[in-house]
């Protein structure tokens, strides 16, 4: 008798014992603020409705923050199971062969995504999640570049958003104004910011790219073109003839304040534009302008897995970045975030169309999803858009021509490809 209630308490102990230990995975993130507390609802949303698994989700501090430490954590063997990453950091970090491979996970007939289920996620999405024939990321927190502009001062002048770059220039001949006549500028008609990202909006927009990734996973140069010197004539021109505010910072501040009537950047920006504008002047936005076509790029980072997790937490990883991209998911990350939503049936939901109709602001960004474009990945991007900001500002400042920024350029581009 003693040993069969033995048995019993036994029994009860280790089913007890296993309902207390969940299968617990690391994630590391970059995620401050109101982002931070989003993420921190939807991984305590996951714990719950999961009681055998747990996400331990750990703050970084930010971006370089977590590359820094994902990069040493290779070298210690101490990654965690699941981290935010650009797509250059993916690339740097397949070297190491320790990024999880997500294809046999996701064409699992039990636990992964049907056909509809992936390509219901945005195809550029998706591209920026794939080497080859092999799926190493899903997509998470991405924005996208649009125009933003004043209302006020453009209804008063009774014109619409530029939509060609023509459009742009002939607005800011119209729209800058020095009011006092004395030889200052008191409210510029457009600014951008000398970097990388909006180098690139122009570039794209006037058909050219920095670097061009081939199917087979190559690359090209293709910064040293003529679409590139078009490019760099018409970010000049603005310049030069001082009917643009070009600086190096965000340029939400001084919209916000009247003193640039428009600017671009990502969809990131609108709270700070919300609060900059409040009771001075009403905004709205729409896509960039363009020279050739539309083709906004995207920002923001995927979810990878690390393949030095044992199995049992690589289930539960995965069961996360299923939780992260579904559609209710993904619809309220962007509601409460202001990120795009990552799949297109996230515009279908009842949420999403309460939320539009209450702010139809929300409705304009993702028409332009599907014409996005999505940077190139070799694991040197970092130091690729490291050599464009310099030959940019070079070039604007005329430290150098274009014919000698571009020729600069090419070839260290060349070199950081070759290593």
């Amino acid at each position: 008798m003693r040993k069969l209630v033995l048995g019993i308490c036994c029994a009860v102990l280790l089913v007890s014992f296993a309902f207390a230990a969940p299968v617990t995975v690391e994630f590391w993130h970059a995620m401050g603020g109101g982002h931070g507390e989003t993420l921190a609802e939807l991984v305590k949303l996951f714990n719950q409705q999961n009681a055998d698994m747990q996400i331990n989700a750990v703050y970084i501090g930010n971006y370089n923050a977590l590359q820094q430490k994902l990069l040493a954590s290779v070298q210690s063997n101490t990654l965690p199971g699941l981290s935010q990453a650009y797509s250059n950091w993916t690339s740097k970090l397949l070297h190491s062969n320790i990024v999880q491979d997500l294809t046999p996970f996701l064409n699992d007939p039990e636990v992964g995504l049907t056909k509809e289920e992936w390509e219901d996620i945005w195809e550029p999405f998706q591209k920026m999640c794939t080497w080859g024939d092999k799926v190493y990321a899903i997509p998470f927190n991405k924005s996208i570049y649009v125009f933003y502009y004043n209302t006020d001062v453009f209804d008063m002048e009774g014109l619409d958003a530029p939509k060609t770059m023509e459009d742009l220039y002939a607005i800011c001949r119209m729209l800058t104004v020095d009011e006092n006549n004395d030889g200052t500028i008191d409210r510029y008609a457009f600014g951008y910011r000398t970097t990388v990202d909006h180098f690139g909006v122009f570039l794209y927009a006037f058909g050219g790219e920095i670097v061009h990734e081939n199917e087979d996973g190559t690359y090209v140069v293709k910064i040293n073109s003529q679409e590139t010197r078009k490019t760099l004539t018409f970010m000049k021109r603005l310049k030069d003839e001082n009917i643009a505010l070009v600086q190096g910072g965000y340029l939400d501040a001084p919209f916000g304040e009247g003193s640039v009537a428009s600017f671009i950047e990502t969809i990131a920006s609108k709270p700070y534009v919300e609060s900059g504008s409040k009771g001075k002047h009403d905004w709205n936005w729409t896509s960039v302008p363009f020279d050739v076509k539309l083709n906004p790029p995207f920002a923001g980072t995927d979810v990878i897995m690390f393949n030095t997790i044992p199995q049992e937490q690589k289930k539960v990883a995965w069961e996360f970045l299923k939780f992260l991209c579904s559609p209710k998911v993904t619809t309220f990350w962007s509601l409460k975030t202001g990120y795009v939503p990552v799949r297109k049936s996230a515009l279908e939901t009842s949420e999403w169309k309460i939320f539009v109709k209450m702010d139809p602001k929300a409705a304009i960004p993702v028409k332009f999803i599907g014409q996005g474009y999505s940077d190139p990945k070799p694991s040197t991007w970092e130091e690729i858009r490291g050599t464009v900001t310099n030959m940019l500002n070079n070039v604007l400042f005329d430290k150098w021509t274009i014919e000698e920024g571009l020729a600069w350029a090419e070839r260290e581009i060349k070199n950081y490809l070759a290593k």
